[in-house]
């Protein structure tokens, strides 16, 4: 079993780590941000984010889970403890195969540009500018939690 709480710093070099383990974007890490998932012999198994963007969006992100604790719900609880309470919306970008996953929370993948937030329309024109030129190796999924 694990728990989840709100990082500390003494978290700070965990979730770095593994963010760069996992391959996820490593920009924007503040640990303060962050949801550490903890198995109950006390090692950190876990990590995610909710960062607010400069034009005011919220976003769900760098959610990492040690691999040998995968597919044990441990990126469900720590989802669920960042949106619960939280005021609508919320966005995330994820790969597109990750999308199913976040749609069992309620989030919906938004496919018109000019509906997106700034921050994640920039990032959304860039990464199709790499898959029309067949460099991305997955398409991006931008979506959208509106607490429904």
């Amino acid at each position: 079993m694990f728990s989840i709480r709100k990082a500390t710093k003494d978290d700070a070099p965990f979730i770095r780590t593994l963010i760069w383990r996992v391959g996820i974007n490593p920009i924007g890490l503040n640990w303060q941000s962050f949801v550490v998932a903890v198995h109950n012999h006390g090692i950190r198994i876990g990590c995610a984010q909710l960062k607010i963007h400069r034009d005011g969006s919220f976003e769900l992100a760098s959610v990492a889970v040690v691999p040998l604790y995968r597919h044990q719900g441990v990126a469900d609880a720590m989802v669920r403890e960042i949106i619960y309470g939280q005021t609508p919306p919320i966005y995330l970008t994820c790969r597109g195969s990750l999308a199913s996953f976040y749609d069992r929370f309620g989030f919906i993948e938004m496919t018109h540009l000019d509906l997106m937030p700034a921050y994640f329309r920039r990032v959304k024109r860039v990464l199709l500018w790499f898959e029309k030129r067949g460099l991305a190796k997955e398409r991006l999924a931008v979506m959208v939690w509106s607490g429904e």
